[in-house]
């Protein structure tokens, strides 16, 4: 019995029929590839597949694009923003320190044409800045974001690069409120810079306008005369500039001229101002004598 050669499988199952189809297919097949490769039948159904199948790949291809699109405006709109910041900022140091300068070289100026250079008194300063801002009409008032850690005390005087903006009038540990020199309440002793005339510089209400009451008729005052700080009541150095004044008024029928004046500071419009005190510089010491 030879039950090798009854048990072993034939090469193509399923018969002749099936094996024919198969060579068939494949002999066009290769027909089709040589004859593509040759002449390039085929280049036009692969074009037209192409265009129809672009919008597929298109689809399925656009969520990550989308994600990458976002990934990249969110990151470019970031750093924009961080540089901008970074630039404000650098700006707003630049700027400063440039008013504190000229502000400097404007009170050395003013100290020595008044003062004649034999006396004159140094400004110790804590920058601070304003946080809050109240102009109600009855009320000009001010939060400041520093207090009694960082030096500040009840009294202390404002100045921003341009002239006096208020006082300090209460005092926390953190922060502190200040008064504007415009607010009703507040009044402020000054002298006139072109003659010395001397006068107290009262608060109206209105952020525009200081009142000089009581003056005497025949007092010698102009519209455009700059009125200074002085060292009367020891609150701000003597030559800080607080006022313009703006008119007088002489009513004949009262025994006093009216004066008023515009402030020339920011008056709040600064977020950064410098609380001063005045502190008396130690001059030389006195020759011992004979």
């Amino acid at each position: 019995m030879n039950t090798g050669s009854q048990t072993q499988a034939p090469l193509f199952a399923g018969g002749r029929p099936g094996t024919l189809k198969l060579v068939v297919l494949l002999a066009l097949a290769i027909m089709l590839m040589l004859a593509d490769r040759q002449r390039g039948f085929l280049v036009a159904v692969r074009e037209r597949a192409l265009t129809l199948t672009t919008p597929v790949y298109l689809l399925a291809a656009l969520p990550a694009r989308t994600l990458d699109w976002l990934r990249l405006t969110i990151g470019d709109r970031n750093s924009l923003a961080a540089e901008n910041r970074a630039l404000r900022e650098a700006l707003l140091i630049t700027q400063t320190e440039l008013y504190q300068r000229r502000a400097q070289n404007a009170a050395q100026t003013r100290a020595m044409s008044l003062l004649g250079a034999a006396r004159h008194q140094a400004v110790a300063g804590t920058l601070v800045r304003l946080i809050d801002l109240d102009l109600d009409p009855f009320r000009h008032r001010f939060l400041l974001d520093q207090g009694a850690a960082a030096g500040l005390a009840r009294g202390d005087g404002l100045v921003d690069a341009l002239g006096v903006v208020g006082q300090v009038s209460a005092v926390g540990e953190h922060s502190a409120y200040a008064i504007l020199i415009t607010d009703p309440n507040h009044a402020l002793p000054v002298e006139v810079s072109r003659n010395g005339v001397k006068s107290i510089a009262y608060g109206t209400g209105d952020a525009t306008r200081l009142a000089l009451p009581n003056l005497p008729l025949s007092v010698d005052l102009v519209p455009g005369d700059r009125l200074l700080t002085t060292a009367v009541g020891g609150r701000f150095p003597p030559g800080i500039p607080v006022a313009e004044i703006t008119a007088i008024e002489r009513p004949t029928d009262a025994a006093f001229a009216v004066a008023y004046a515009l402030p020339l500071s920011a008056l709040g419009r600064n977020r950064e101002l410098l609380a001063v005190k005045p502190t008396p510089v130690t001059g030389p010491p006195e020759p011992d004598g004979p």
